[in-house]
């Protein structure tokens, strides 16, 4: 470290002049073209390369789960008929996070599911 130190004070400097100063402004205007194309590249790339390529497939609706009904308790506080990997559960929402309520059998989760989970629990926000 103090070897580079050594040769970096051993170095000449000249002070700017008019012949050998450099214009910051179009120095400044470079950098400023250069950032915008490269945020319309990233922008680009964002919306059409990555949908093509199927990084977010494994995210979609329907690839590993699926809502089949939402009813609301209140503002923040809501159940959801959920299937995943065939299996189907009723599942709680709040705020400090979400609980498992009950698993459900085929035949339970879609009577819920055809009627409309709303119908279906609709005594459970009066507490019946």
């Amino acid at each position: 470290m103090i070897s580079l130190l050594a040769i970096l004070s051993e170095i000449q400097t000249v002070p700017a002049t008019d012949s050998n100063a450099v214009d910051f402004t179009w120095v400044f205007l470079k950098m400023i073209f250069v950032l915008g194309i490269v945020s319309v590249l990233a922008v680009l790339i964002l919306k059409y390369a990555v949908p093509r390529i199927g990084l977010s497939k494994r995210f979609q609706k329907g690839s590993y789960f699926s809502i089949l009904g939402r009813y609301q308790l209140e503002p923040r506080r809501s159940l959801y008929l959920v299937e995943v990997g065939g299996r189907y559960f009723v599942i709680g929402s709040a705020d400090h996070g979400i609980n498992l309520i009950s698993e459900l059998s085929m035949a339970e989760a879609l009577k819920g599911s055809s009627q409309g989970i709303g119908d279906d629990m609709g005594g459970m926000k009066d507490g019946g």
